[in-house]
C-alpha cells in the first residue's frame, strides 16, 4: 500500500499568509502539516472564517506543531516525526527571516536538501536576506553595483562614508517594510542617525529580526559575524526612478514577469514611503524595461535563488548609473502584486509556489503580459499607536476601477508607524493611465481617515509587513 505524501509549511512570522498555498495543497491530495509560532486571537479566527467561508469548514492543516524552538535540529526532529506518517514531497517557507533561532527560510532550504526535494539554496537566502552579502555578491560576479560597507560603530560608518561619498543611505542589514531607511547628507547627519538606529532597533517591531547574529563567509571566503542589532549597510544613494521586477526561478530558469513602475514615492527622514504603482510601466523606453528586466535576472542569478517568484527592486540610476539593485526578496512582493501576476500574466502564485516545491511546476517558454494597465496604491500610518478604526473603506470601494480593497491590520492594533511602512489599506484597480491612478489616490485620502491612539500599550501583536 503507498504512503500519502506530504508537504510541510514552516515560518516564524504571520504563517497565516500560508493559508492559500496550504489550501491548494489539500486540494491536490497532500497532506499537509504547519510548523509556526501560535496564532495571535485575530489571525486564528482569520483561519477559522477563511475554512467556514471557502471549505465549508474542512481543515486546511493535517496536523499543526508550535514548538519552542525553530533552529534546524529542532525542526529536523519534527521533520522525523511526520515521516513517520507520509512520504515529503516539499517544504515551504513563507517569509523565513533570520530570528534568534537562525534564518528559517535557510533551515527549511537545508531540510529539503538534506532530503533531495526542491529547494530556493539555503547560501541563496542568506546572500538575499542580508544586505551586505546581497550586494558583496553581485560585486564578486562582476555587476555593475554600488559603493557599500558595514558599519559597526561611529568611526567604521565614517570610514565608509569618506570613501563612498554624500549623500548616501543606512539601513538594518535583514531589515522590511523600509525600517530605518536613513539618508545622510553630511557627517553630522551621519552620526545623528548612526546612533538614533543604535537606539531604534532594540524596541522595534522587527526586533526578533534583528536578534539573528550569524556568521557567514563572503564570495572572497572571508567568515564575517553579522550582529544586525549593532550594525548597519551603508551605501552609495541612488537618484532616479524606481520599479520592482517579479522574477520567476526555476531549477535554471530565470524569466522576469512583470515591472511595476513606483510612480510615487516619498523618502522620509527614517523611512520610504511607495505610495503608488502601475503596470506596465509608464516612464521608461522599451531599451530601458529590457535593461532593467536582465539586471533583475542577473542579481537573482548572481545571489544564487532557485524556486521561487523573487520580487527584485531597482532604481533605474541618474548620471550613467543605469540599472542598479535596491534588494533582492527570495519571495514575491506584498500589497496585491499575487493579484498583478495573476490579472497581468495569468500566473496563480500559490498553485506555481506549491508546484515550484514540490518539482512538478512545467514553465512556458515565454509568458505574455496584458497591456491594460492595473495600479495599485497604499495608504501608510501617518504614525505610530493604537490603530483604533478606519473610515471612508465603503466609500472608497465605490471610486471608478476599483476591484480590491485590502485592509491587512485590524482594528485594536498597535502599530509602529514613526520609522517603517505600516500598510493600513492596500487598494487594486484597473486605471486608464497613471493620470486616473494618481487622482484615485489623491480621492482616497480625502475620504479615508485612520483613527490612530498614540497610546504606547495594547495587548495586541505589533503590526508587521
Amino acid at each position: 500500500m503507498s504512503r500519502p505524501q506530504a508537504i510541510v509549511f514552516i515560518d516564524t512570522v504571520l504563517a497565516l499568509m500560508l493559508t492559500r498555498r496550504a489550501a491548494y495543497a489539500t486540494d491536490q491530495g497532500y497532506l499537509t502539516y504547519l510548523i509556526a509560532p501560535p496564532f495571535p486571537e485575530a489571525q486564528l479566527e482569520a483561519l477559522r472564517r477563511f475554512e467556514t467561508d471557502n471549505r465549508e469548514g474542512r481543515s486546511i492543516y493535517t496536523k499543526i506543531y508550535h514548538p519552542e524552538n525553530f533552529d534546524l535540529q529542532s525542526l529536523g526532529d519534527l521533520l522525523a516525526e511526520i515521516e513517520q506518517e507520509a512520504d515529503l514531497k516539499g517544504l515551504i517557507v513563507g517569509n523565513g527571516p533570520f530570528s534568534k533561532d537562525g534564518l528559517i527560510g535557510a533551515h527549511v532550504a537545508t531540510l529539503a536538501e538534506q532530503r533531495g526535494l526542491p529547494s530556493q539554496n539555503a547560501d541563496a537566502l542568506y546572500r538575499s536576506n542580508n544586505k551586505y552579502l546581497m550586494r558583496d555578491a553581485l560585486r564578486a560576479t562582476g555587476m555593475n553595483t554600488i559603493d557599500f560597507g558595514l558599519a559597526v560603530d561611529a568611526e567604521s560608518a565614517r570610514a565608509h562614508a569618506e570613501r563612498i561619498g554624500y549623500p548616501l543611505l543606512m539601513k538594518p542589514i535583514n531589515g522590511v517594510a523600509s525600517h530605518l531607511i536613513l539618508k545622510c547628507n553630511d557627517e553630522r547627519e551621519l552620526l545623528e542617525n548612526f546612533q538614533l538606529a543604535m537606539e531604534k532597533m532594540p524596541s522595534s517591531s522587527f526586533q526578533d529580526f534583528y536578534s539573528g547574529a550569524h556568521s557567514y563567509p563572503n564570495r572572497a571566503g572571508e567568515l564575517l559575524h553579522f550582529d544586525p542589532m549593532r550594525s548597519l549597510l551603508i551605501e552609495q544613494y541612488i537618484p532616479g526612478r524606481e520599479v520592482s521586477v517579479e522574477v520567476l526561478i526555476t531549477e535554471d530558469r530565470y524569466i522576469p514577469l512583470l515591472i511595476h513602475d513606483k510612480i510615487d514615492l516619498i523618502e522620509e527622514s527614517r523611512c520610504v514611503y511607495e505610495n503608488m504603482a502601475i503596470v506596465p510601466p509608464v516612464r521608461f523606453s522599451e531599451e530601458e524595461r529590457r535593461a532593467l528586466e536582465a539586471c533583475a535576472a542577473q542579481a537573482a542569478q548572481a545571489v544564487g535563488l532557485k524556486n521561487s517568484i523573487a520580487h527584485i527592486e531597482l532604481r533605474y540610476g541618474e548620471n550613467g548609473l543605469g540599472p542598479q539593485v535596491i534588494e533582492i526578496n527570495p519571495r514575491m512582493g506584498g500589497g496585491f502584486i499575487s493579484e498583478s501576476l495573476k490579472q497581468m500574466v495569468g500566473i496563480d502564485y500559490n498553485q506555481t509556489y506549491v508546484e515550484l516545491m514540490t518539482g512538478t511546476y512545467q514553465a512556458k517558454e515565454t509568458y505574455e503580459v496584458l497591456q491594460d494597465h492595473h495600479g495599485m496604491f497604499l495608504l501608510f500610518a501617518p504614525h505610530a499607536g493604537l490603530l483604533q478604526a478606519i473610515e471612508g473603506i465603503d466609500e472608497l470601494k465605490e471610486l471608478p476601477g476599483i476591484i480590491h480593497v485590502m485592509q491587512p491590520v485590524p482594528p485594536g492594533t498597535q502599530i509602529q508607524g514613526d520609522d517603517e511602512e505600516v500598510m493600513l489599506l492596500v487598494v487594486w484597480m484597473k486605471c486608464d493611465s497613471a493620470d486616473h491612478l494618481i487622482d484615485t489616490y489623491n480621492k482616497a485620502q480625502e475620504i479615508v481617515q485612520f483613527k490612530i491612539d498614540r497610546t504606547e500599550n495594547s495587548d495586541h501583536t505589533l503590526a508587521q509587513n
